[in-house]
C-alpha cells in the first residue's frame, strides 16, 4: 500500500477489518443450524451425510473443476500442480477454486460430528467451553484458510452452543448497545494498519456481535431485498472469485495508478457482478433447472 494517498490506505486498511467478520460469522451461523439435531440419538447421521453429499460435496467438486478450467489458461502460481498427486493434493486444498475452503471445511466439521457432538450434551458444555477458550488463546489466527482452520471450529463449535441456549437470542438488545458496539467497531477498524493476531482477534470479537446485533437497525425495505438476495447467495459465493479477479484486473490495467478510479472500482465492480450473476442464474435456472439444481447443491432461486 505503499505510495497511496492516505485517505485510500485507511479505507483499504478498515474494509479488511469489516470482511475479516465474514469467515467467523459463516462457520457461526453454520454450527447454528446444524446443531438443530443431536444426529447420533436420533440416528440421522448417515442420513446427514447422504444429504450434505448433494448440498455441499457435489458442488465442491464442479465448481472446483470449473476453477481448474480457469487455471489452464492462466496458472502462474502453480495452482494446478506438476504431477497428478500435486493434483489431488492442491484440489483438497482449494487451490483450484480458492473460496471452496469454506465448504471443504464444513463438510469435515459435519463429517467428525460423532467426534465432539457428544459435548452438546448439558453435562458436558463445561468442557467444551474450555475447549473453545483454550483455541480461541492458543490456536486462533484470524483470516487462515489453512485445512481446519482454527477460527472455523472455535466459531463453528460456539454457533452450535448458541443453538443451546437459543433463549438468549429472544431477549431484546438495546439499541444504544447496539449503536455503541458498532461505532466502536467502526472506529476500531479504522485506527489500526497492522496484521497483528491479537489485534485483529479483539477486532473480531466487537465486530461479530456488533454485525450480528445490527441486522436488526435495517430498515424493513432493506431486510426483504437482503432476503430476496438470499436465494442467490450459494450462486454468487461460487462464480464470484476468477469473475471478480478478472475485473479487477481489467480496470487495474486500464486505470494504473488512479487512486479515485480504484476507489470507485471497489464499490462498484461488486455491485455490477451481483447484477450479472444474479441474471445469468435466473437464466440459467429456466433454461436448465436440472443443471442449476445439481451445481447449487439442490437450492433453488425461483
Amino acid at each position: 500500500m505503499d505510495g497511496e494517498p492516505s485517505w485510500l490506505n485507511g479505507l483499504e486498511w478498515g474494509t479488511i477489518f469489516w470482511t475479516d467478520v465474514a469467515v467467523p460469522f459463516f462457520f457461526f451461523s453454520s454450527g447454528y443450524f446444524f446443531m438443530r439435531t443431536d444426529y447420533i440419538k436420533e440416528k440421522k447421521y448417515f442420513s446427514m451425510l447422504d444429504k450434505k453429499t448433494s448440498s455441499l460435496l457435489v458442488p465442491f467438486v464442479v465448481w472446483n473443476l470449473v476453477g481448474l478450467c480457469f487455471l489452464f489458461v492462466s496458472d502462474k502460481e502453480g495452482n494446478m500442480g506438476d504431477t497428478w498427486q500435486a493434483w489431488v493434493y492442491n484440489f483438497g486444498m482449494s487451490k483450484w477454486y480458492g473460496p471452496l475452503w469454506f465448504v471443504r471445511d464444513l463438510m469435515i466439521l459435519m463429517l467428525c460430528y460423532p467426534l465432539y457432538g457428544w459435548l452438546y450434551r448439558k453435562v458436558f458444555q463445561p468442557v467444551l467451553i474450555v475447549i473453545i477458550l483454550w483455541l480461541m488463546y492458543s490456536r486462533w489466527w484470524p483470516a487462515d484458510i489453512s485445512l481446519l482452520t482454527a477460527e472455523g471450529i472455535i466459531f463453528f463449535l460456539l454457533g452450535g452452543l448458541l443453538q443451546h441456549h437459543s433463549a438468549i437470542l429472544t431477549k431484546k438488545t438495546p439499541t444504544i448497545v447496539t449503536v455503541i458496539l458498532l461505532v466502536c467497531w467502526l472506529i476500531y477498524s479504522f485506527n489500526f494498519t497492522s496484521w497483528d493476531k491479537r489485534i485483529h482477534q479483539l477486532s473480531l470479537l466487537i465486530g461479530m456481535p456488533a454485525f450480528w446485533l445490527s441486522l436488526d437497525l435495517l430498515p424493513e425495505v432493506v431486510k426483504n431485498f437482503c432476503k430476496r438476495m438470499s436465494k442467490y447467495s450459494f450462486l454468487i459465493y461460487v462464480t464470484h472469485f476468477y469473475l471478480l479477479k478478472v475485473l479487477k484486473v481489467g480496470t487495474a490495467t486500464i486505470f494504473a495508478e488512479n487512486a479515485i478510479m480504484a476507489t470507485f472500482a471497489f464499490f462498484i465492480i461488486p455491485i455490477v457482478l451481483i447484477f450479472m450473476i444474479v441474471l445469468g442464474g435466473r437464466y440459467w435456472q429456466k433454461l436448465s433447472p436440472k443443471s442449476y439444481s445439481i451445481c447449487m447443491g439442490g437450492r433453488r432461486s425461483m
